[in-house]
C-alpha cells in the first residue's frame, strides 16, 4: 500500500455543504455549531476548465513539521466561523465568504506527528494563479477515520472558496471523478482524470486497520494525501488517502482509494464541535465522540482446521495493526482466525452460516464499526500457525518442502473494553 504516513494518494468525492457558528468575542471562550445540509441540484458549469477553475481554490497544500522533519499533503477547505454569530454560505463550491477563521479537511496521517502546520491556499484571478501560505491550527483528528482539520485565519478582507459536499451513497461505479491535490508534495494544484471503481472495499491499511473506502483510477501519488475527489460538476465525493503501488509483489496501477463524503463530513463534523478554543488559541482538541481505537486489519483466507490438514475452511483472519490495539498483547505479531465477536454481549459468528468471503468481510466492517467507547469487546479466535511440510531426498534438501497454514487446537478469547480516543499532539 502507498498509503504512506505523511505522504500517500487515493481519491474520492463528496458532496454537502456546511457553515458554522462560532460565538464569543476574541479573547473568550468560543465553541462551534455545524449545520450540514445537502446538495441534491449540482452547480453548472459551462465546460470542465470553468468546473476546474472554481474547485482547485478550496483545495490546498499542507505542509506539518515536526522537530526534525517536514512532510507535506493536501487539504480542502469546507467552511468557516464568524465570531459571535451564525454564518452560512452559499450550496455551490464557486461561494466564497467571509470567515474569521476558515476549516480544513485533510487525513490523520497527514498531521500525525507534527508540531506546527502550514497551508498553502490556491488563487485563480483573470486566468492568473498565485499562492499564499498561512499558519495553521490543528482543531483535531480521528485515527480510525483518517481524517483531521485544521484552520487557518484570513487577513483583513481575505476570502476563500468553499468546497460542496455530495451525498457519496448516492455515488455510483462509473461516476466521472477529479482527484486535485499535491503530488509528491511539489506539485500543488494538480489535477487528474477517472472515474469510481467501487463504492466500498474494505482496504487494510498500515497501522490503522481496514476501513470501508471508495476506489478510483484516478492518478493520486505521494502528497495528494487529504485532498478532494470531485465529480464533474465539482462536488466533493471523497477525500484521497490511499492507494496501491505493489500488491503481493506485483506492480499495480490504478489503484487508489478515498473516504466516502459522508464519512469524512461526519468526523470533520464532530471534531470541530467538541474542540474548544480560548483567544484564539485551542485549550481543547476535538473528538468523534465514541470513537476508539482498535487497530485491527482483516482479510479472508483459506486455513486447514489443524496440523495433519484433513479439512480446510474460509475464516476471517485478523491481526493487531500497531502496538497501540488493544488486541496487541493477545495476538502481537500473529494472525488469528475468528470465531466470533460480542459486543455488550451481542454476539455475532464468523463460521458457520457465512457463506463467503465477501461476507465475512461486510460482517467484521459492520460488527468493529459498532464498538464504541465503553463498550465491552469479547473475541473467540484460534492461533494461525505454519508447517513446513518437508520433501524427501534432493529435492527436500533444497527446497524444503511446502509450507502451509493452519489452526491451533485452542480456542482463546480477547476482552476489552474499549476506550475514547482524543489526539494530542
Amino acid at each position: 500500500m502507498k498509503r504512506a504516513i505523511k505522504f500517500v494518494t487515493a481519491g474520492m468525492a463528496i458532496i454537502i455543504v456546511l457553515s458554522l457558528a462560532g460565538c464569543g468575542p476574541e479573547g473568550e471562550h468560543r465553541s462551534y455549531t455545524v449545520m450540514l445540509s445537502q446538495t441534491e441540484t449540482a452547480p453548472q458549469y459551462s465546460s470542465t476548465v470553468e468546473m476546474l477553475e472554481a474547485v482547485r481554490p478550496t483545495v490546498v497544500d499542507v505542509t506539518s513539521y515536526s522537530t526534525d522533519s517536514a512532510s507535506a499533503g493536501s487539504g480542502v477547505i469546507i467552511g468557516g466561523a464568524i465570531a459571535g454569530e451564525y454564518s452560512e454560505w452559499q450550496e455551490n463550491s464557486s461561494a466564497t465568504a467571509a470567515y474569521d477563521q476558515y476549516f480544513i479537511i485533510t487525513n490523520h496521517h497527514v498531521i500525525d506527528g507534527g508540531q506546527s502546520f502550514e497551508v498553502d491556499v490556491l488563487n485563480i484571478e483573470d486566468g492568473e494563479e498565485s499562492t499564499k501560505m498561512y499558519e495553521a491550527t490543528l482543531i483535531g483528528g480521528s485515527f480510525k477515520r483518517d481524517i483531521a482539520v485544521l484552520s487557518i485565519r484570513p487577513e483583513a478582507g481575505e476570502t476563500f472558496a468553499c468546497a460542496t459536499f455530495a451525498d457519496s451513497d448516492k455515488v455510483k461505479v462509473g461516476t466521472e471523478v477529479f482527484a486535485i491535490g499535491n503530488p509528491l508534495g511539489i506539485l500543488g494544484g494538480t489535477v487528474t482524470h477517472g472515474i469510481v471503481s467501487a463504492t466500498k472495499r474494505a482496504v487494510a491499511l498500515d497501522e490503522i486497520g481496514t476501513m470501508t473506502l471508495m476506489q478510483t483510477d484516478a492518478t493520486t501519488n505521494g502528497g495528494n494525501s487529504g485532498g478532494g475527489l470531485f465529480d464533474a460538476s465539482g462536488r466533493l465525493i471523497g477525500i484521497n488517502n490511499s492507494g496501491y503501488e505493489t500488491y503481493n509483489g506485483q506492480s499495480v496501477e490504478g489503484l487508489n482509494f478515498a473516504i466516502p463524503a459522508n464519512d469524512a463530513k461526519f468526523a470533520a463534523k464532530s471534531l470541530i464541535e467538541t474542540h474548544e478554543e480560548t483567544g484564539g488559541t485551542v485549550t481543547k482538541y476535538g473528538e468523534v465522540t465514541g470513537d476508539v481505537r482498535l487497530d485491527v486489519s482483516f482479510t479472508t483466507a483459506a486455513l486447514y482446521t489443524n496440523s495433519a490438514h484433513t479439512a480446510m475452511g474460509t475464516y476471517l483472519v485478523a491481526a493487531a495493526s500497531s502496538t497501540e490495539s488493544p488486541l496487541y498483547r493477545y495476538w502481537s505479531n500473529n494472525y488469528a482466525a475468528i470465531l466470533s465477536i460480542s459486543v455488550d454481549g451481542a454476539k455475532t459468528a464468523f463460521t458457520g452460516n457465512v457463506e463467503s468471503s465477501y461476507e465475512l468481510t461486510d460482517l467484521a466492517d459492520e460488527v468493529l464499526s459498532s464498538v464504541t467507547a465503553g463498550k465491552t469487546v469479547v473475541i473467540e479466535y484460534r492461533s494461525v500457525l505454519s508447517r513446513t511440510s518437508g520433501g524427501s531426498g534432493i529435492w527436500g534438501g533444497i527446497w524444503g518442502g511446502t509450507t502451509y497454514n493452519y489452526l491451533d487446537s485452542t480456542t482463546r478469547t480477547a476482552t476489552f473494553t474499549a476506550q475514547q480516543y482524543v489526539y494530542e499532539p
